[in-house]
């Protein structure tokens, strides 16, 4: 009689044993494909103000250096002259946070128009393919608005908006 309850405790021991290999073998599977990677959940988005937005943006590899192409649209409802643009990084070509200017941009945009920025980021620190990058972008321009400036140059006051990029480092090919 003895044996009979070994026997069944065995049983029961080697039916929830293959259960629960079962279960590390379908968790092992779901960690390799990386559907548990934080980075996998961040939405991509460049944000700077309604009136003035980011209608597309790109991160990528080039060669040593990474490069970040942004386009900006003129939706102000007056012209404006785009004076400066600058991204505020943090461990992106430089160690700490780091500030990457156009210089002066000088481009006028009428109302509906667009322009694109390219920024190269140079030097030690440069992101592995596929990581996740945040930056701050600062768009100073003038107001072209007649009533304001009606020669549409850089006097007057200027307007300073600020936004944000997350963006995922591509690699072309």
């Amino acid at each position: 009689m003895r044996s009979k309850k070994g026997q069944a405790a065995a049983e029961y021991l080697v039916t929830y044993g293959w259960a629960l290999l079962l279960l590390v073998v379908v968790i092992a599977i779901l960690l390799s494909t990386g559907i548990f990677n934080p980075s996998a959940f961040v939405g991509e988005e460049c944000v700077i103000q309604p009136d003035i937005p980011c209608t597309g943006f790109q991160l990528y590899k080039s060669g040593s250096s990474t490069v970040l192409l942004m386009s900006v649209e003129n939706r102000l409802g007056y012209t404006m002259l785009l004076d400066e643009v600058k991204v505020t990084t943090t461990d992106l070509g430089q160690a700490g946070e780091y500030t990457w200017t156009t210089g002066r941009v000088g481009t006028e945009l009428g109302q509906g128009g667009n322009a694109t920025i390219r920024f190269t980021f140079t030097g030690d620190k440069q992101p592995s393919p596929d990581a996740i990058e945040r930056m701050k972008v600062s768009l100073t321009y003038y107001s072209c608005a007649r009533e304001v400036n009606a020669a549409c140059d850089a006097s007057g006051n200027p307007h300073t908006v600020t936004g944000r990029i997350t963006a995922r480092v591509l690699v072309p090919g």
